[in-house]
């Protein structure tokens, strides 16, 4: 074996052209596979790290007349749900962001509600200090624990933190604790800065809360769903919270879902389209070895003979090949992992959406054992390759190469086509999502986000009034056309934001969740000048003005599509109100209808929307917006300090441009095509290189065959010809195979596409023009090569 292995390396060494362009391919395969292995691993296949994460559950509230799943809004009966026999235990929680004020500033935080349970249930850990105790769960006594990130970041690591008192939200609250560097819980990509104890459990529905449970041993999810179906239909025929006196939100049912799937679920076919296409690249890069293998082996037939003529047996001669085989898939399997261990962390950096801190996208032991499986994988598919020459003594070898090449090469260039129309479809899916009207002019805008301290009353002029200042004082800048404001920036909402709305009724007609086409509307604050500042269209009536306070009627903006939805003999007069009528609630008079805004994405259909006016119902937090004559940019400091000469604690964050808000929010597909667009480039290069070498080595076998051919009278342009229909042969076969593995393989790509079907045949067609030009491009160089043989030298060639 030993005397195998220095064979085989000083025959490598002999041949650094052939050995350096085998390892180099096989790194970049195997380098690339492991990259997105990395990620499939952290997405899909490793458990979250909380104790029996498999048992663990999100309970949401769901409307299945209107289909409207995972909606936060409507409240949990958590307390209806915690006692069934199906849960081990259950708590609750709420995100929310805060402001943390100090001696460094305001600043924004994020932080997290937890029941008693829900710690416990997820299994945190302590840097410092310790967690909340029942005391503190049952009284309002204000006790705080840090994440760990904020701990480092805003208290520079001082352990000392614990037992003194931070102001959030303008009270002061008592650090206890300090989390473990990795516990971490969010439903979004970012970190929990600080954590706060959920008090008065006693109430027996908590609104705006969002429900975790764990599962008793030995009982799936489809169980838990059944026996919470029956808890909700008794809670919905006894004591339906929601029900009001029109019989609104009714069909209220709840949905049972994996932790696993509730925070990681919407990237796994993303994960999936990546890994099959990095791994359509590796199994090219294999073939193209393969070829290499099969070239070098029919080259070494005389060597062979006489390895043969010295007492070689067959089953030495396949186990010199073998340990070849495994030589090169080591040396390639090594490049690849130090190229995927480079490659992570650009890939992560290159990503626009961040993962949620519970996926731990690293190069570990689970990555390097893959890359381990993969690299013999490889050897055993390449290995063997040219087992059938190493065998023979004679030319039948040679023709068993011939006989392999073409199917390999077939392979490739299926799998190549593959590949090449998942990139087409891809990115026109992109394009057709960039030309997307957001309904808006989104061009010299700048956002920021400002939080009114909950500790503050809110409900009062005086918080309208800064507001109101604020706009002013904004738009008195230099180089500052108009400022407005808003309770939510449109184009960033989530998918889950599009599957309904709030239901709302009309006077006259109120809410009806049977109704055909169900009342629902996404409602929205918005300051005077909002609509003028984002140039959104009026098309009717009038927007709001500083007449409408909050002694005046109540009035209310529509969006076109709702005008046209619920109103087709004229909307402006008409009244609409959140829910159901009840009393003390005034109805909302429409004073005017504004074009189609995107709310929830640019890749999501338009939904009904109604604006209310600020001055009537203002909120906590606020997004303002200002329209520039120059680079938005320009001003940031000027803002955040005219905003600061009016309140110095007022936190302003979340501070860019509108166009860098709407690339933010296609820069998933963005990223997912062009990296996709890469595999199939560098697929489409191995393909050319794989297709180039088979027909040139074909050619220079067939030497003596060319010449035969130029003798007995065949011109150039015969022999050019036959050349490349030679080569082209296997490719044509290939693209065949390659475009019905892609009609089948539709479904995966299906669901991330935006109005391109999985089928678009101008993709199709391109893909297959581009990789056919391709194919020709390479057989031209060896078929031209061939023209120019000299007949009686090509005879004289054994």
């Amino acid at each position: 074996m030993l005397h195998d292995l220095r064979y085989a390396i000083r025959g490598l060494a002999r041949n650094p052209g052939f050995a350096a362009g085998a390892v180099l391919t096989l790194a970049v395969g195997i380098g690339a596979v492991t990259s997105i292995f990395s990620v499939a691993d952290a997405v899909i296949l490793r458990p979250l790290p909380y104790p029996d994460s498999n048992r663990l559950v999100m309970v949401w509230d769901q409307l299945t007349v209107m289909r409207v799943e995972r909606l936060p809004l409507i409240q949990v009966a958590y307390e209806g749900y915690r006692d069934l026999n199906v849960f081990d235990s259950t708590g609750v929680f709420w995100p929310l962001d805060r402001t943390l004020m100090g001696r460094e500033g305001a600043e924004e935080v994020s932080s997290m509600m937890v029941s008693d349970a829900v710690l416990p249930m997820l299994g945190s850990s302590f840097a410092h200090g310790r967690a909340f105790d029942a005391e503190e769960y049952k009284t309002a006594t204000p006790a705080v624990i840090l994440g760990h990130a904020l701990f480092e970041r805003r208290f520079g690591g001082d352990a000392g933190i614990v037992g003194r008192t931070i102001n959030l939200d303008g009270i002061a609250h008592q650090v206890i604790g300090v989390m473990a560097p990795g516990f971490d819980f969010t439903l979004g990509a970012g970190k929990v800065d600080v954590w706060t104890p959920i008090v008065h459990m006693g109430d027996r529905h908590l609104a705006r809360l969002r429900m975790i449970a764990r599962l008793r041993p030995g009982v799936s999810v489809q169980a838990a769903q059944s026996a919470i179906d029956a808890a909700v239909k008794h809670l919905e025929e006894t004591e339906h919270p929601h029900r009001g006196p029109n019989g609104e939100d009714a069909g209220f049912r709840a949905k049972v879902i994996s932790l696993h799937d509730q925070l990681l679920g919407d990237y796994r076919s993303a994960t999936l389209i990546l890994l099959s296409a990095v791994a359509a690249v590796l199994l090219i890069a294999c073939v193209n070895v393969a070829n290499l293998l099969l070239v070098r082996a029919v080259a070494r037939v005389k060597e062979t003979a006489v390895r043969r003529a010295l007492g070689a047996s067959n089953g030495q001669l396949i186990r010199q090949w073998t340990i070849e085989g495994a030589l090169l898939a080591i040396l390639g399997g090594a490049a690849g992992a130090i190229a995927a261990t480079w490659g992570v962390p650009i890939l992560l950096k290159l990503s626009p959406a961040g993962l949620p801190g519970i996926a731990k996208v690293a190069i570990d032991g689970r990555t390097l054992m893959f890359t381990l499986v993969v690299s013999a994988a490889t050897c055993v598919l390449f290995g063997l390759a040219p087992l059938s020459t190493a065998s023979r003594l004679d030319w039948r070898g040679v023709r068993s190469r011939r006989a392999a090449a073409p199917l390999l090469i077939a392979a490739e260039v299926a799998v190549a086509t593959m590949l090449l129309i998942a990139s087409g479809l891809l990115l026109r899916s992109f394009s057709e999502l960039r030309r997307v009207d957001p309904g808006f002019r989104a061009d010299h805008l700048l956002t920021l986000r400002l939080q009114y301290p909950p500790a503050r009353p809110i409900m009062n002029r005086r918080s309208i009034q800064f507001f109101s200042n604020v706009r002013d004082k904004l738009a008195g800048l230099p180089g500052v056309i108009s400022a407005g404001a808003v309770s939510r920036l449109p184009a960033g909402g989530s998918t889950a934001d599009s599957r309904g709305g709030n239901p709302f009724s009309i006077e006259g007609r109120p809410f009806n969740p049977s109704s055909v086409v169900p009342q629902l509307a996404h409602t929205q604050t918005a300051g005077v000048d909002y609509f003028r500042t984002l140039g959104i269209p009026l098309i009717e009536g009038r927007t709001f003005s500083e007449a409408d306070t909050d002694q005046a009627p109540h009035v209310t903006v529509i969006n076109q599509t709702l005008a046209h939805g619920f109103f087709p003999q004229g909307a402006i007069g008409q009244h609409i109100l959140l829910g159901a009528p009840r009393e003390g609630t005034p109805w909302l008079t429409i004073i005017g209808v504004v074009g189609d805004v995107k709310t929830a994405g640019l890749d999501q259909d338009t939904l009904p929307q109604f604006y209310t006016a600020y001055t009537q119902e203002p909120t906590l937090a606020m997004s303002v917006v200002l329209r520039t004559v120059g680079d938005p940019q320009n001003i940031v400091r000027e803002a955040s300090a005219a905003i600061h000469s009016l309140d110095p604690e007022m936190p302003v964050f979340d501070v860019t441009t509108m166009d860098d808000r709407i690339a933010k929010s296609i820069g998933q597909p963005k990223f997912e095509t062009v990296l996709v667009g890469m595999f199939a480039a560098t697929a489409l290069f191995l393909a050319a290189i794989g297709i180039f070498g088979v027909v040139a080595h074909s050619t220079e076998q067939r030497t003596r065959e060319i010449g035969i051919r130029m003798a007995l009278g065949a011109d150039s342009q015969r022999v050019l010809g036959y050349v490349v229909t030679s080569g082209l042969r296997p490719v044509l076969i290939g693209l065949l195979i390659g475009i019905a593995g892609s009609l089948a393989a539709g479904r995966l790509l299906a669901s991330v596409l935006f109005h391109v079907t999985a089928t678009d045949p101008v993709t199709f067609t391109l893909a297959t023009v581009v990789l056919g030009l391709v194919a020709v491009t390479a057989c031209l160089g060896p078929a031209r090569k061939a023209t120019r043989v000299d007949p009686m030298i090509a005879l004289r060639t054994e």
